[in-house]
């Protein structure tokens, strides 16, 4: 526990700036709401003060939704007024006063922590009742921005090709996706991105992915900030990912989309059992429901997802895990080869899931607000494993059954001034096995393979015997305070307390062919590992928006706990403690607590009405994801290159972040944003070996020695052209990602392979340096379509396998595009939607990941016989690194 307390303040006028730094502990929140400020003047350009400013109703589906309780404010005596804490979306807002006639402005819209400049002018009234109604053009340049960040309404990502909202962040400018399929944001780990919904960090412990799915249904608005975030977000390196669920409505509105399809394609060669067209292969359900919930001023959404999908990847059943060969003869006519299976195909990588969430949002004053968000998700599936494609029902499978509660109290003190309480627990639940019963017979086949096997071939019979179980439980309470201190500053600050409560079993199932018997290895095998921590985390932040006409500064600074409830072995040497063995208390110790203070400040400068530079700096730090803290809680090593252990005393990965860019509006219907930005990473998680007393033996451990550095150029342009129902978004990126290592073990596996490490930068493996992709809608009632295009110049790839030219080749670029066609039949209040959904429309594949084979290779594989059970090209082949074939999907909407 901490004895000193840091504690951060500062006070902020226009050419002044004082900074105090003093003690205490906590950590940090999302925003979730944004701020409408504006001028309220005479149509002659007088001040008017005292006029009233309310937020009638809000716009969903094209609907107007009254409010709960009708937010506003009063201009005041130089006719100016703000209104904080307004939930994301698009508004339809008043202005009133006495003697002069009522102007609405819809849709006014409204994004988290972004100030929507909002201005009247009032006429005097000559007709009693009179109003004048203006319809809002969303601006083209957000001249509060500071750093680098996109945001996606629900509305548009209901309009994509999409199914989850990882689709529509790859689409975002510096962003990529690497060839495993993870998101990396300005040329970062996949793991260095922190998920928040509705304002809490909700990201897996254990790896750092989001721990809780959030079905895009019901996203509200999606946020992705991949430039210098503001203090209120920590423990992440990269990027923020920020997302605001959907609240319920005064009205009953709701909806429900059937769709079907299957994967259609010519490339038999490339994927097995393609040519099949099964148009209930991929199935998809989604509903929504959203109104009033028994009593005055509470209401309620809820929302659901199913699917339940054969997907692409195909084997062939011709062995059973109970089947076994001889391959010890030299001959191999001698050989023998069982062969039980029906030669079915059977889907390698299939899967279903069901997502659920249910929102409660409680109005119970004009200045107070209770919320309740419950999501839920369960999902099975095959885990692809190229080896078995012969004996695909010797498969693991994979369960996760993950949920989140989530309370929160919003308190409006004054017009100036509200705060928030949120506490939340989420939980996530890992299992993977073939088969839960450890003493299932089908895992006595698990060796059932002869030892003679010959290489080069599929298995001919066994079973995975690996079994994981893996929870997570994490507890958060945190508070927020909010204060618009006078019209040029909006102070923020906030606490937060996070537990985690991690449980860990995996070991590989035993088979004692001499007593027939399969068991559980002890937990001193290097093949059985188990553990429970309770690492915490604990942060505050005091950060100030000023606002000036041409000048805003978002300054902030961070301080963060970590208590890693760990042990690190005192003796390298020996780690396990098994060769000179010790007490434990000599033999171990404490992993250390840890302390981080960041800060950060960001700049806009308007320097038209059309133009807005920005420029930031930050320093950001994120504990590595505690899987690698905890690896190999035993410490045990094996045999030479046979051990890798945890290290739960690993320090912060440090990344010191820089950015300056310019918005500018071109004409009324384009805008462009040009950014250029570098990023200087330290202390980043790799790996080092170490030696036992028995010098034969070497081990792996965890460590903070690599290092490595971003830089690029991005250039996004919108376009809007609302009167023929056209927009898009374009974004093009430059960069160049550079480390040590894209995989902290990575000179672990060199030693293993006798390869020497290598010290220089060199590409990551997810380096794309140059990336494009666009987004076209199309929306003129009764038709909508909308197209996906996204392009690259290639992965990098290690020529020939050799180390000194580790990712200096390129793969050649990808070209994909999406697309998606619908028709809206509207009937008085429903609206019945038929649209259809094709996903790599072109079907593109990747002819440079085919394997090149020596002639001469596949004459010795076929002379020693080994073609009776696959070709070497067959073997060498794996469908799963080709991009996923075309799929069509057809289906219907009703929504009212």
């Amino acid at each position: 526990m901490l004895k000193n307390r840091l504690v951060f303040s500062s006070y902020i006028y226009p050419g002044i700036t004082f900074w105090v730094i003093f003690f205490s502990f906590s950590i940090c929140f999302a925003g979730t709401t944004g701020k409408i400020a504006g001028t309220v003047l005479t149509d002659g350009a007088d001040v008017l003060a005292g006029a009233n400013i309310i937020l009638k109703a809000k716009i969903v589906n094209e609907k107007e939704m009254p409010l709960n309780t009708p937010m506003g404010a009063a201009s005041d005596v130089n006719g100016e007024f703000y209104i904080l804490n307004v939930p994301p979306g698009s508004y339809v807002v008043e202005c009133s006063m006495i003697g002069f006639k009522n102007i609405i402005q819809k849709p006014v819209y409204v994004a988290v922590d972004r100030t929507t400049s909002l201005d009247f002018s009032l006429k005097e009234e000559y007709l009693e009742g009179e109003e004048i109604t203006v319809i809002v053009d969303r601006p083209m340049v957000v001249k509060d921005l500071t750093a680098s960040s996109a945001k996606v309404s629900g509305a548009t990502i209901e309009a994509l090709p999409v199914e989850s909202f990882d689709e529509v962040l790859a689409l975002q400018a510096g962003i990529t996706t690497g060839i495993n399929g993870g998101l990396h944001i300005r040329g970062g780990r996949s793991s260095e991105i922190k998920y928040y919904v509705d304002g809490i960090a909700v990201s897996n412990p254990f790896d750092n992915s989001l721990a809780v799915p959030v079905e895009t249904n019901s996203i509200e608005e999606l946020e992705v900030i991949s430039g210098t975030f503001n203090a209120e977000y920590g423990q992440a390196q990269s990027g923020i990912v920020n997302i605001v669920t959907r609240e319920g409505t005064q009205e009953f509105t709701g909806g429900i989309s059937v769709y079907t399809g299957d994967y259609i394609s010519n490339h038999d060669s490339y994927f097995k059992y393609i040519g099949n067209i099964n148009p209930l292969s991929q199935k998809y359900l989604e509903a929504s429901l959203s109104g009033p919930f028994f009593i005055n001023k509470l209401t309620f959404f809820a929302s659901t997802k199913l699917t339940d999908n054969d997907n692409w990847l195909y084997g062939q059943r011709i062995f059973e895990p109970g089947d076994s060969s001889n391959f010890s003869s030299s001959n191999s006519k001698n050989w023998y080869v069982g062969k039980s299976g029906d030669g079915a195909y059977v889907s390698m990588n299939s899967g279903n899931s069901y997502t659920a969430q249910f929102k409660l949002a409680y109005q119970i004053s004009s200045t107070l607000k209770l919320t309740y968000n419950l999501i839920n998700n369960y999902s099975e599936g095959k885990i692809y494993n190229a080896n078995f494609r012969l004996n695909p029902d010797g498969l693991r499978n994979q369960y996760i059954n993950s949920q989140n509660h989530f309370i929160g109290l919003s308190h409006t003190i004054n017009t100036s001034m509200f705060y928030n309480l949120k506490f939340a627990f989420y939980e996530n639940d890992y299992k993977s096995y073939v088969h839960k019963n450890v003493f299932h017979p089908e895992y006595a086949a698990i060796y059932r393979p002869s030892t003679s096997e010959p290489g080069n071939v599929f298995n001919t019979g066994g079973i995975d015997g690996t079994q994981i179980f893996r929870n997570s439980k994490s507890y958060a309470f945190k508070g927020d305070f909010n204060w618009q201190s006078d019209k040029y500053n909006l102070w923020k600050a906030g606490f937060e307390y996070r537990q985690h409560d991690l449980a860990y079993n995996g070991y590989n199932i035993e088979v004692n062919s001499l007593l027939n018997r399969w068991l559980i290895p002890e937990i001193s095998s290097v093949d059985h590992n188990r553990y429970n921590h309770s690492p915490v985390e604990a942060s505050v932040y005091l950060q100030d928006k000023i606002e000036i006409n041409d000048f805003i500064v978002n300054a902030g600074v961070r301080f963060d706990y970590f208590e890693p409830d760990g042990r690190i072995p005192v003796d390298l040497r020996d780690p396990n403690n098994n060769l000179y063995p010790t007490s434990l208390d000599s033999a171990y110790k404490s992993a250390t607590s840890k302390i981080q203070i960041s800060p950060r400040i960001g700049l806009a400068f308007p320097i038209s009405e059309k133009g807005v530079v920005h420029a930031a700096y930050g320093q950001f730090f994120q504990i590595p994801e505690f899987e690698r803290l905890y690896e190999n809680p035993e410490f045990e090593v094996g045999s030479s290159f046979n051990g890798f252990i945890g290290n739960a005393d690993l320090d912060a990965q440090r990344t010191d972040m820089y950015e300056i860019g310019l918005q500018q509006e071109l004409a009324n219907f384009l805008a462009v944003d040009i950014t250029g930005y570098y990023r200087n990473v330290r202390q980043l998680l790799g790996s080092e070996l170490n030696q036992t007393y028995r010098t034969d033996v070497v081990y792996g451990r965890y460590l903070n020695n690599s290092y490595g550095n971003v830089q690029g150029v991005v250039f996004a342009a919108k376009i809007r052209v609302p009167q023929y129902g056209v927009t898009a978004d374009l974004n093009y990126t430059y960069q160049s990602a550079k480390g040590v290592a894209s995989d902290p073990k990575q000179s672990f596996y060199d030693q293993t392979s006798t390869t020497e490490s290598l010290i220089t930068l060199n590409p990551l493996s997810w380096d794309l340096q140059h990336t494009f992709s666009a987004f076209i809608n199309y929306n003129q009632k009764p038709w909508n379509g909308s197209v996906i295009v996204r392009t690259n110049s290639g992965y990098p790839f290690t020529p020939g396998g050799y180390a000194e030219l580790r990712n200096q080749g390129r793969f050649k670029g990808d070209l994909f595009v999406d697309l998606n066609i619908s028709h809206t039949f509207d009937f008085d209040k429903m609206n019945i939607e038929i649209f259809a959904k094709i996903i790599n429309l072109f079907d593109k594949t990747r002819e440079d990941l085919l394997p090149q084979i020596n002639p001469a290779e596949i004459e010795a594989h076929n002379d020693i016989g080994k073609n009776l059970i696959n070709t070497l090209y067959e073997y060498s082949y794996n469908p799963a690194g080709q991009p996923a074939p075309r799929e069509v999907r057809i289906g219907t909407k009703f929504s009212f």
